[in-house]
């Protein structure tokens, strides 16, 4: 985890050997936008994600019962000791799951919307993080389904692997993370911040879903990882120019050519 989140930190310093944009113009000119067919992409994958949770019924008998590593280990010295304490952990939890992508839809592409007068750009903020989350949430749920790994506190629905709340988290932390080492939306010194909170927030969410006994440390390293890898790319696809390479094949001494191309 801590390996994961250090990558996280140094990614913007990598990436931000190009310069920062802003979208006080708009959204820039070639950057790859999110047009109507992929906006129904995004449509389909939460229909599917809400059929995924609603339609297809978890095992009723675990597929996957034990834990593996050092699950065990750290299920003894993290979890809590009460009801209440573990209730409390997974109503905490619930603070990364929720808050974060309300945050990243809601206030940060709310306030490129009404802030900067910039109704487009906002909405393709927006629709980064909201593909993203329908990208995390099918496939989390998919796995989670079929894998039918009990939970620690044998709770019968059988859908610990992975952590969805922590994927969740780390989606929206790691999208955050990709759009400030891009962006400029508040100002050199608070989108500093936002990618070491976010990540912060999102590790923390993992905690407490241990914490609480919901998940084995395996599911929710394996959110965490599975969330990052979602979140950061999504957004780089389409923080950044959709240059697209075509070459020419001279067919005669006319002069006449074939002209193919493609976006990479």
């Amino acid at each position: 985890m801590r390996a994961l989140i250090a990558a996280l930190l140094l990614a913007p310093a990598a990436v931000g050997a190009a310069e920062k944009q802003t979208l006080d113009n708009g959204w820039p000119a070639g950057w790859n936008r999110i047009g109507p067919v992929e906006a129904g992409v995004i449509g389909g994958l939460g229909l599917g994600t809400l059929l995924m949770e609603v339609v297809v019924k978890p095992a009723e008998l675990p597929r996957w019962d034990s834990p593996i590593l050092f699950d065990a280990d750290a299920r003894s010295t993290l979890s809590a000791g009460s009801a209440d304490g573990r209730s409390r952990a997974a109503t905490g939890s619930d603070i990364g799951y929720i808050g974060l992508p309300a945050y990243a839809i809601g206030v940060e592409a709310g306030l490129v919307w009404l802030g900067k007068d910039q109704g487009d750009a906002a909405l393709q903020l927006a629709l980064i993080y909201a593909e993203a989350l329908a990208v995390n949430g099918f496939v989390s749920r998919v796995v989670q389904k079929s894998v039918g790994r009990a939970r620690p506190d044998a709770q019968p629905d059988n859908t610990a692997f992975f952590s969805g709340h922590t994927s969740t988290a780390f989606t929206i932390a790691s999208a955050l993370c990709v759009t400030h080492s891009r962006l400029a939306i508040y100002g050199n010194a608070a989108d500093q911040i936002v990618c070491p909170a976010a990540l912060a927030v999102a590790a923390t969410t993992g905690l407490l879903r241990i914490v609480a006994d919901r998940h084995w440390a395996s599911d929710v390293i394996a959110g965490a990882i599975f969330g990052t890898a979602v979140g950061a790319g999504v957004s780089w696809i389409h923080l950044r120019d959709g240059a697209a390479t075509s070459s020419s094949v001279s067919l005669g001494a006319g002069g006449r050519s074939i002209v193919y191309g493609g976006s990479f």
